[in-house]
């Protein structure tokens, strides 16, 4: 059995639903889909206080099984209008699940900045975040593991959340505290930011009672032993997902100056330098990390962590999403040129899709030339800066595209295309027209 928790923000009150057998299991989009019909959101403002903002986590979340402590967030998508259901990895899932947590909905707003935090205990409190606003991820997430310790997870909202940008996702710490896994598209952080909730805390515990613990642990050993097995997962972690972009720029579906393309390079002649193959050399040699769990359990390991030449982080991670969006699609060529953008919008807690599509739009009617990695840092400060210009941005690529009058605007239902040309990958193409979610490789992906 698990706790699910209904918070009333304005009241700050916390009502208790206790979930079990088949209630537990169906986490996640499912969830999402069933309480956001139940409770009529498609008839509120996506950025009003009445759009419940919902976070779920599966049956096994809190235990070491490899791919079980992800988290689904979702809400009624201020970008899109639709339902949205956005999910990132690190350890926040994981800890709701050792709390015995299957998930929450916010409801309402706080009528001041708030600061949330469940304790081992189970309580939840609320007290004041003014301390906190203005501040980039990074720089909050210091600031909180100094008061909390290193003992708990974070779910941030932004700066760029903090006053409604769509481009703004929910922030998860990952396992060495980074808070760089993102529940990153469709607005979700807006939402988080309407309801004035700045941080989330959640206490790290132990494993959670479950109904067969030996049996778990068994079937967690041959899930694991199943993957050593898997060539697809094994190329994963040798690759990471960067090796997509490899995959990708072969047949012809990797986005390239705003979708003008479909190749980077020729794979007959040259290895892509922001592919899978060259980003591990390269990083392998400077001493960075090749293979790294992004939440706690994962055996497959596809994340990263950037180094540059002397050795020093950039960022963690650098992923196959970002490695198109911000980085081919705005015309980089240089893996590292990328990880600096990318950390900038980590430290943003932005959807690196939704900003790297945007930006390219920006790039293809004249407001910045391609390749040009130092006019895509200065929108991104804009961006943080909130200027009327930095607003403008935030609002993602089918309303700057439209602002602007450009020709191309690589949208389905007002939200970024993702890394795979759906004029290539046509699979993953008729997904996107089809799902309520728009453009959205994970509502089912054909690469």
């Amino acid at each position: 059995m698990r706790d699910y928790l209904h918070v009333d923000l304005a009241d700050q009150n916390v009502r208790r639903e206790t979930l079990a057998g088949e209630q537990v299991a169906k986490a996640g989009r499912y969830l999402i889909a069933e309480q956001l019909v139940a409770c009529g959101a498609a008839h509120v403002d996506p950025l009003s206080a009445e759009n419940p903002l919902i976070f779920s986590v599966g049956p096994f979340a809190g235990t070491n099984f490899s791919n079980a402590n992800r988290i689904s967030v979702g809400c009624r998508s201020p970008l899109t209008g639709g339902i949205k259901e956005a999910n990132a990895g690190g350890s926040f899932g994981f800890a709701l699940g050792q709390l015995s947590i299957a998930g929450l909905t916010l409801n309402g707003a706080c009528k001041e900045w708030t600061l949330m935090r469940i304790t081992v205990e189970g309580e939840v409190t609320f007290s004041s975040a003014d301390d906190l606003l203005g501040l980039s991820n990074f720089e909050c997430a210091a600031k909180l593991h100094e008061r909390f310790g290193k003992k708990v997870s974070l779910a941030l909202c932004g700066p760029v959340g903090e006053y409604g940008g769509l481009l703004s996702g929910i922030s998860f710490s990952d396992t060495d505290l980074r808070p760089s896994r993102l529940a990153a598209r469709g607005g979700v952080g807006a939402v988080m930011g309407v309801k004035r909730v700045k941080a989330i805390v959640v206490d790290l515990h132990k494993m959670p009672k479950l109904h067969d613990r030996k049996k778990v642990i068994g079937a967690v050993k041959h899930y694991n032993a199943l993957l050593k097995e898997d060539e697809v997962a094994q190329n994963m972690k040798t690759y990471g997902t960067a090796m997509m972009a490899d995959t990708q720029n072969y047949l012809g579906g990797l986005p390239v100056k705003n979708f003008s393309s479909g190749q980077l390079a020729d794979p007959e002649k040259e290895v892509m330098r922001m592919g899978g193959e060259f980003i591990r050399e390269q990083n392998l040699e400077r001493g960075g990390e090749t293979a790294h769990a992004c939440m706690p359990g994962c055996t497959i390991e596809c994340s990263n962590v950037y180094v540059d030449k002397d050795g020093k982080e950039i960022v963690s991670p650098m992923e196959y999403e970002t490695i198109g969006l911000m980085g081919t699609n705005c015309g980089l060529t240089d893996p590292d040129e990328l990880a600096h953008v990318n950390f900038a919008a980590n430290d943003l807690g932005i959807d690196t899709i939704e900003a790297g599509a945007m930006i390219a739009v920006l790039m293809d009617v004249g407001e910045g030339q391609f390749g040009d990695v130092q006019f895509m840092l200065n929108v991104l400060e804009e961006i943080k800066k909130g200027t009327d210009q930095g607003k403008l941005w935030a609002q993602g690529t089918a309303r700057v595209g439209k602002h602007y009058g450009a020709a191309r605007i690589p949208v389905i239902k007002q939200q970024a295309i993702s890394a795979y040309d759906p004029r290539v990958v046509e699979g993953t193409g008729i997904t996107m027209m089809m799902t309520a979610q728009g453009a959205d490789h994970t509502a089912g992906n054909l690469p």
